[in-house]
């Protein structure tokens, strides 16, 4: 019995290790809703869906770094949330993230009749 080694080549660049993107994932689109936290946000009516993409677009980058620690905060709670429970949270953060531009805001105003 005689064996018969064949010569393969390894080719490392032939793995599907190469299409995955290295780093962390980028960060969403702004506008759009965080990376596991789109099935929660469809739980919310079309209404509500409608303002946490206007509430979304409308945050300065102070208040982008609130709401990814504050949903950091919230991951540890969030393996007992329902996804309904989720998305409520979620939109009650940016609710409140947005009143708190809204507050700023009126503060700039000058008062043209004093």
């Amino acid at each position: 019995m005689q064996i018969q080694s064949a010569s393969q080549a390894v080719n490392p660049m032939n793995t599907s290790e190469v299409n995955r993107p290295k780093g962390p994932p980028p960060p969403p689109r702004e506008g759009s809703v965080p990376l596991g936290l789109e099935s929660a946000v469809s739980t919310l009516s079309s209404e509500e869906q409608s303002a946490v993409t206007d509430m979304l677009t409308s945050l300065s980058k102070d208040q982008q770094t609130t709401l990814k620690s504050q949903l950091d905060s919230l991951r540890d709670k969030g393996s007992s949330m329902s996804q309904e429970e989720l998305g409520g949270a979620f939109k009650d953060i940016l609710t409140s993230l947005s009143a708190e531009q809204s507050d700023t805001s009126s503060l700039n105003q000058v008062d043209v009749f004093a």
